[in-house]
């Protein structure tokens, strides 16, 4: 699982950073996932190894225009340039009013099959093979939803190397084999499949918390995540301002984050404030320490446009 986020400010763009948007790629499928789509995404993707071809799905937590004005202008360009597999749209109520508004108004035309899906109970909102996708409603200035993303648990890796050392030719017993099972081989010999293949690999799980002041209705969904991606719109010499406007600090974000036994923290949606320069002005280093004094130094990251980040897969100790 790749991250790359597309957009980090919060409100308007600047000249460093652009409004939200996160993208998740998989390691063995050619789709990918976005997460908000702010104005201008669709150039931002441009600027990266990212087609517009192979996206899937697209989730949007709220309809405030720094998280969805580049939908439409992202779906049409797809359309354009020869998209023809579906994608599903995942977001609050008032969703579809609001993309088929524009496609009425416009005229916009989608060549290919799109079907919104409206969010209006916490829990699971997408299951496939190997992911489910849950949803919480946290609390913003309107209907706001958040995510986790949690992978199913994967087979370990099969030994091929033992295998052939064993003198296993492929061929269809290595099915088996991977399977765990008991095969007999032609001269006789009993090999026990479950001692070629690794422990199982743990399904990785990333939270996603775009704007919120409080985003606890998610934790039951959210513990144990390898990754948390969380909103730290605001220092907490701000808090002020962050409550006004219903947004969180980094020191939020941070408790967050231990709430729900987070091994990282990536900040991102932050006010265009922290990146000016200047004697006594706060930066996006002095969020990261107050989000670290709530989580752990190392254990905080502050997200910038193009940031890659690779969610790994973690082994599962045998009896775990």
């Amino acid at each position: 699982m790749k991250l790359t986020f597309l957009g980090t400010s919060a409100a308007a763009p600047t000249l460093r950073r652009n409004v939200s948007g996160v993208a998740l790629q998989f390691d063995q499928r050619r789709e990918w996932w976005l997460f908000e789509c702010g104005e201008g995404t669709q150039h931002q993707v441009q600027k990266t190894d990212l087609s517009l071809a192979p996206l899937r799905r697209v989730f949007i937590s709220h309809l405030h225009g720094d998280h969805c004005f580049g939908l439409m202008g992202l779906l049409a360009s797809r359309g354009l340039n020869g998209g023809t597999e579906p994608i599903d749209l995942y977001g609050p109520p008032g969703i579809a009013d609001y993309v088929n508004a524009i496609r009425k108004t416009t005229g916009t035309r989608l060549p290919y099959p799109f079907e919104i899906h409206e969010i209006t109970e916490d829990g699971q909102c997408f299951e496939d093979d190997d992911h489910r996708v849950f949803a919480a409603r946290v609390m913003h200035a309107g209907p706001t939803l958040a995510f986790v993303v949690h992978e199913k648990d994967r087979a370990g890796r099969f030994k091929i190397e033992e295998a052939q050392a064993l003198g296993i030719r492929p061929g269809p017993i290595y099915a088996k084999l991977k399977s765990g099972d008991l095969v007999t081989l032609d001269d006789g010999r009993v090999i026990d499949g479950s001692t070629l293949v690794d422990p199982p690999r743990n399904g990785r799980k990333l939270v996603i918390v775009c704007d919120t002041k409080d985003a606890s209705a998610l934790l039951p969904f959210s513990h144990g995540a390898d990754v948390a991606i969380h909103e730290a719109t605001y220092a907490t010499a701000d808090a002020d301002l962050a409550k006004q406007n219903a947004h969180s600090t980094a020191a939020d974000a941070g408790r967050f984050a231990l709430l729900a036994g987070a091994k990282q923290l990536i900040m991102t949606h932050f006010s265009p404030r922290y990146d000016q320069r200047g004697e006594g002005l706060l930066t996006i280093a002095d969020l990261v320490a107050e989000a670290e004094k709530e989580l752990g130094e190392g254990r905080v990251v502050a997200a910038k446009d193009f940031l890659r980040f690779e969610i790994k897969s973690i082994k599962r100790e045998p009896g775990a």
